[in-house]
């Protein structure tokens, strides 16, 4: 490697597909973007664009129109690519999804991507007995595997991701960094009156129940439907917890609506009126949620880092999440844990715990400064230099 220089570096980030949504993608994008442009380096941000997804009446990532982003992104998008490559020069290129490792094996410069998690690859690759992808998905998680294994060098987010993908490339432990992600919007912990001020209008019209306004505050809860969310024994660690503490308000989830098993799952529970789902919420409204619930629940399975936790830290909102890594990463000594297979000895471990909320929290503002956005910055520059 080359030893460290002090000279701006020119940087090509290649980012995501704008259609597929993947919003915590594009956010670490433009962050990436932002921060290395005001440090003074010169950056480009390429990513693929529409051009046969166009011809679907209006892009999904399903079906024929998922299959037209793929030539967009695979196809058409590299093409475009090393001709911007070639123009620019860059000392490093730098893919912000390993998803999308594809892209850029082509080029004949140094490559870097952020290896976010490994979960579908090991869902692929039998990891995970009780889920299971088609045939087509298992060859597509190889083929993104295979390229991940072409590309110079892995930034994994936590050393958990980074342990799982040196079990699955086989690659040596030189060839992956741990660069844990630094907050894509500066959190921080609001005063009631302040977030009450940001949730008001979503209370008014009906998108969050009034009883996010009132004391005692609420559970709260983040996350889209995915199976290692643990949306059904999340609903079954509330029931129970509603029993062994008094004061355990509504649940609000953030995230995708209940399917409808986990809606009848609140029916037979009796819990239809007590757990609200909120899919839209901007940072701002986020960070008034964090600030006024009573504590973060994240009884999660999987994670390849686990965004919930530090901003839940930097908005000093307690935290109890999953014993499994990476969440005991990120959440150190500023977490209680509990096993999220065992919802009845979750609900129990969580209630003992409880009279300890504000240390939590205080724990939690301490520890939010590891996830600085500008340290995050400093360590892929330093990566940079080394790898360029």
């Amino acid at each position: 490697m080359k030893p460290v220089a002090t000279a701006p570096t020119r940087v090509l980030l290649v980012g995501n597909f704008a259609g597929d949504r993947q919003e915590s993608m594009l956010r670490f994008g433009a962050l990436l973007r932002e921060g290395l442009l005001t440090a003074g380096h010169t950056v480009q941000l390429a990513a693929p664009g529409p051009v046969f997804a166009k011809l679907a009446r209006s892009y999904r990532y399903n079906g024929v129109p998922k299959l037209l982003g793929y030539i967009d992104k695979f196809v058409v998008f590299p093409a475009r690519l090393r001709a911007l490559a070639q123009n620019f020069r860059p000392d490093i290129v730098h893919v912000v999804d390993h998803a999308n490792c594809a892209t850029v094996t082509h080029l004949p410069f140094p490559t870097l991507c952020t290896c976010h998690d490994v979960l579908q690859i090991r869902v692929a690759a039998g990891e995970f007995p009780d889920r299971a992808l088609a045939r087509s998905g298992r060859a597509f998680q190889r083929w993104i595997l295979g390229h991940i294994r072409r590309v110079g060098h892995a930034a994994c987010v936590s050393s958990q991701t980074r342990a799982d993908l040196l079990r699955l490339t086989n690659w040596q432990e030189t060839r992956t960094s741990v660069i844990p992600n630094g907050l894509n919007y500066p959190y921080r912990r609001r005063t009631p009156a302040e977030a009450a001020i940001v949730l008001a209008p979503l209370v008014a019209r009906g998108a969050l129940p009034a009883s996010v306004l009132a004391g005692p505050g609420f559970i709260l809860n983040l996350g889209g439907g995915q199976w290692y969310k643990n949306r059904p024994r999340l609903i079954a660690l509330y029931a129970r917890l509603r029993t062994l503490v008094p004061d355990a308000a509504d649940l609000v989830i953030v995230g995708k609506p209940l399917d409808e098993a986990d809606r009848s799952l609140c029916d037979s529970l009796g819990l239809a009126a007590r757990i609200h789902v909120y899919s839209d919420a901007s940072n701002t409204e986020l960070e008034a949620l964090y600030s006024l619930a009573s504590a973060l629940v994240f009884p999660s399975l999987a994670e390849g880092f686990g965004w919930p936790v530090a901003e839940a830290h930097a908005c000093g909102c307690p935290v109890y999440t999953s014993d499994r890594a990476p969440l005991t990463e990120v959440g150190g000594d500023a977490a209680c844990y509990f096993d999220p297979a065992a919802p009845e000895l979750a609900a129990a471990r969580i209630a003992a715990a409880w009279p300890d909320r504000a240390g939590l929290a205080e724990a939690g503002l301490a520890r939010a400064a590891l996830w600085s956005p500008s340290l995050m910055l400093e360590r892929y520059v330093g990566l940079y230099r080394q790898l360029g």
